[in-house]
């Protein structure tokens, strides 16, 4: 396809366009009603980040059905926390978060951010990991779909290719005729966003409202904690 001279801009959707961590601390607390302040949700769900990142891999290859991937992110992010959780109890966290995920809302000065880039003129979209019917209920929860055109909205499983491989923000820059110089990714993992899109030639935003370090020494573009601070960026 011929190159655009539209710059580009896409998001990342879980933990970039909505807290992720609210449905996961809702449904925990459902399930296994720990003690008032005994559990540190933030650190724990990043942990369970970590080992979905682990394993999705694996799931890619076939060697992990999907519902198991999800229940064993969980066994295993719980037992690195010394917390226990036997396998029936991590299907019902599970049910109880997945149920959760269609009921969610814009983070903050999302939307105002998108409609701002579409103003001027950018191509707006999103890359995303995931099973495809899964992540396209999330962004008609949000009602993204009603603001981002269906066509640039690219998920891994959709795709055949998924976060970190350069290959697939490659055959975002193929499919939507944009140039790597001019597009730019705004995420919040570090592997899997920031590392990737930067492999790939982008420009990188890493949204970081958690004040994570760095997880290697590669440098993103910018670093902002809140949607506010993100619209004060000079992207362009």
């Amino acid at each position: 396809m011929e190159t655009s001279s539209k710059p580009a801009i896409f998001f990342d959707l879980d933990d970039t366009l909505y807290d992720h961590l609210v449905p996961f601390r809702e449904a925990v607390r459902e399930v296994l009603s720990p003690a008032e302040g005994s559990v540190d949700y933030k650190e724990l769900f990043y942990t369970v980040r970590h080992h979905s990142d682990l394993l999705w891999p694996q799931y890619l290859r076939g060697e992990l059905a999907l519902e198991e991937t999800r229940v064993l992110r969980l066994e295993r992010a719980f037992a690195e926390m010394g917390m226990e959780l036997n396998h029936e109890q991590a299907a019902l966290v599970q049910e109880a978060y997945i149920s959760r995920q269609y009921r969610i809302e814009l983070i903050e000065g999302v939307r105002e951010q998108l409609e701002r880039f579409l103003a001027a003129d950018y191509q707006v979209g999103i890359i995303t990991n995931g099973p495809k019917e899964h992540q396209m209920n999330k962004i008609r929860g949000l009602g993204v779909d009603k603001i981002i055109k269906p066509e640039l909205i690219f998920i891994s499983d959709a795709v055949g290719l998924a976060k970190p491989d350069p290959a697939i923000f490659a055959h975002v820059n193929e499919v939507t005729g944009t140039s790597p110089d001019q597009s730019v990714y705004v995420g919040d993992t570090w592997a899997n966003d920031v590392v990737g899109a930067l492999a790939a030639g982008w420009k990188v935003c890493w949204y970081n409202p958690r004040s994570r370090l760095p997880g290697s020494a590669h440098e993103p573009s910018y670093i902002f904690r809140d949607y506010k601070e993100f619209g004060e960026l000079p992207i362009g």
